[in-house]
């Protein structure tokens, strides 16, 4: 989906296109309105803009002038011009390599969206040619096994996706698996102690070992692998024949194994063990196939490195009573430190619904979920410089004599309150950190309000970046920065119009118009009287 910014002074201009193009239609979703060239400016600061529709005829900077500064700017935002009669063949021949189209007014809703909906299509176009775009291809490419192999760590580690995002993510990655697909995985453990080799060395050593797993595999199954944060080597072996039996699909994986464990020894003078599991679906398994073998590792063979290949059986399959929601990434602190609220909550009432379901009667599963919230929250307090007492007062002591750990309904409750004590202390500082940037960009304007300064210059006073100024003054202040500084401008204009005796061209140029029959439109459209209408009223009053 595309961005458009509609300029021109006429604001009946503007909103009737903005409220009656079908704008969906064009594949456009995000509609900013312009009423001067300084206006368009600022939003194109702030904003990714594919396309400008501009008048030509407005003051100050007219639309020729205005599509001249965004093809120095922002080279690939596109440019339609709309013209009177009169200057409609001029724009043409001055700016002719320049701009996309060229609309005479007045123009009907059917010729704007023909013109509009072709712009959009070279957009299209060139997005699928351009050299940045084939540059981030090669890119991707050359970092694609980094890439497949942290996705596969995720998962591992008991990440959840939806169908839709699993596959988009899955053929973002050229990773032959679907949902439901059968699967099973080894874990491969190096013999020798490699503490002698370099981290390049390493890193070789892996990477061929890991490819040579591939090219042993590779006739019968689709080979996904990475190594886990154990440094075992995890293959993922999906079979490319759907038909062939499962028994045999296990006795060719066990022949394979054997093959493997050969080469790596005859080729690379390294000794390895195969662990290998049961079937299940992906991706639903994947998280509990790879604890089983962790677990028959850790249990049947500690550090024994002996081991040659080894096949779960029936008999080594264990029912694993974790906690599962609280530790699935991204983790509770990684969230509570991006301050992704919803997120944090969505986590938090997954845990409780988890213990409700599996763990109501287990006093130690509660109390361990409870000493993982409650370390979790001091942890993001201390990391504010806070104390975790101060922030939610009695509920800490409540916390400290494991009143919340008696039952799921307790820990539920006292989290919940909790929670939101965090959530409302935060949101109230960075509340009270936006107003006092909005505070200070409200000063430096006023101390500049004879000047044409702009949102770029404002924030880099502030050391902030435009974008960012743009978006929390509009949060706190309700109107954007150029509607606040019209604002301004105008109050003072009063102020000397009232106060003063003088000119209408001198109070313009004192509050930065340096263009009188410009600042006479601005006034007579915001107040309904032109200046010296409105000085006649006042002194009659």
């Amino acid at each position: 989906m595309l961005s458009i910014v509609l300029v021109d002074d006429e604001t009946n201009v503007v909103e009737t296109l903005a409220a009656t193009i079908r704008w969906a239609d064009l594949g456009i979703d995000s509609v900013y309105k312009a009423f001067s060239a300084r206006e368009a400016l600022d939003i194109l600061s702030t904003h990714s803009v594919d396309i400008v529709v501009t008048d030509i005829n407005m003051p100050v900077i007219n639309g020729l002038e205005l599509v001249a500064a965004i093809q120095e700017r922002w080279k690939r935002t596109k440019c339609i011009l709309l013209s009177g009669y009169a200057e409609f063949e001029y724009a043409q021949k001055g700016l002719q390599n320049n701009i996309s189209a060229y609309l005479l007014k007045p123009v009907s809703d059917e010729e704007f969206m023909t013109c509009v909906g072709q712009v959009v299509e070279r957009i299209h176009r060139e997005l699928e040619q351009h050299d940045a775009y084939e540059q981030a291809r090669k890119v991707l490419r050359d970092h694609l096994p980094r890439l497949k192999g942290e996705f596969l760590q995720e998962l591992l580690q008991g990440k959840r996706l939806s169908e839709d995002k699993l596959q988009e993510k899955l053929k973002h990655l050229e990773i032959p698996a679907a949902c439901g697909d059968e699967m099973l995985m080894a874990l491969v453990r190096f013999k020798e102690d490699f503490s002698e080799y370099n981290p390049f060395e390493m890193s070789l050593m892996e990477f061929a070992i890991g490819n040579m797993a591939e090219e042993t595999y590779a006739e019968h199954f689709n080979v996904w692998q990475c190594k886990d944060v154990h440094d075992y080597l995890v293959l993922l072996l999906i079979p490319k024949d759907k038909a062939v039996p499962a028994d045999k699909q296990t006795a060719r994986v066990e022949k394979l194994a054997g093959e493997f464990q050969s080469n790596v020894q005859h080729y690379l003078k390294k000794r390895v063990s195969v662990l290998i599991g049961q079937w299940g679906a992906f991706p639903q398994t994947v998280a509990s196939r790879y604890d089983h073998l962790l677990l028959v590792f850790r249990k049947r063979f500690g550090m024994d490195k002996e081991l040659p290949i080894y096949r779960l059986a029936q008999a080594d399959e264990v029912s694993i009573q974790t906690l599962n929601r609280l530790y699935e990434p991204p983790t509770l602190m990684h969230l509570l430190e991006a301050g992704h609220w919803e997120a944090v909550e969505k986590k938090l009432e997954s845990a409780m619904e988890e213990l409700e379901l599996y763990w109501a009667e287990s006093s130690e599963h509660i109390t361990q979920a409870f000493f993982f919230i409650f370390s979790s929250f001091s942890y993001i307090a201390h990391k504010n410089g806070k104390q975790l007492s101060d922030i939610i007062d009695t509920d800490y002591v409540k916390g400290r004599a494991l009143v919340p750990a008696g039952t799921v309904k307790h820990l539920r409750e006292w989290v919940r309150t909790v929670f939101d004590k965090i959530r409302t202390h935060a949101l109230q500082e960075s509340r009270t950190a936006r107003a006092g940037i909005v505070k200070e960009a409200q000063k430096y304007m006023l101390a500049h309000l004879s000047q044409n300064i702009s949102l770029q210059e404002i924030a880099d006073y502030l050391g902030l970046h435009p974008a960012y100024l743009s978006r929390i003054f509009k949060l706190e202040a309700g109107e954007n920065l150029s509607e606040y500084m019209t604002r301004l401008k105008l109050e003072k204009s009063v102020q000397m119009l009232t106060l003063s005796s003088m000119k209408i061209y001198e109070i313009s140029l004192q509050i930065g118009y340096q263009n009188p029959a410009y600042f006479n439109k601005v006034f007579k459209k915001h107040f309904g009287l032109t200046p010296q209408e409105y000085r006649t009223a006042k002194a009659q009053s």
